[in-house]
């Protein structure tokens, strides 16, 4: 059976729609950055699957130099990328198992996590590549 569609959980799904849209600019970008050659076959194959995002973060990423300095819609995307996946386990974990409820509580908690998903970009976007602190 479907949720009650009400005003919250519109915008709960609505937000989901935006949080995967900013998933596939995200990687788009980032795979075009680290140098592939198919950086569109990764924006589209990634977000759809789970195996193929962590293949993408776990090893091609890491295999692979930024030939590029991350530009600031790629941190925007990166951004929303965070604070949805983050509002999205925070939403699950607050809310009642009711997929209604989750999408009503999402949107909240991705408002909270925002803040939270600019420190990572900022801090991981400025983080020497592949290297320890020390030099």
């Amino acid at each position: 059976m479907f949720p009650a569609l009400t005003p919250a959980v519109a915008v709960g799904a609505a937000l989901l729609a935006f949080v995967w849209i900013a998933s596939v600019v995200w990687v788009a970008f980032d795979a075009r950055a680290h140098g592939s050659a198919h950086p569109a076959l990764w924006a589209v194959l990634a977000p759809l699957s789970g195996v193929v995002l962590l293949y993408y973060l776990l090893w091609f990423r890491r295999g692979r130099a930024r030939e590029r300095p991350a530009t600031r819609p790629e941190r925007a995307a990166a951004v929303v990328v965070v604070a949805g996946l983050g509002g999205l386990v925070v939403g699950s974990l607050v809310s009642s198992p009711d997929p209604a409820a989750q999408l009503a509580t999402w949107p909240v908690a991705f408002v909270c996590c925002l803040p939270v998903g600019y420190g990572v970009v900022q801090t991981r976007c400025d983080a020497p590549e592949g290297g320890s602190a020390g030099g």
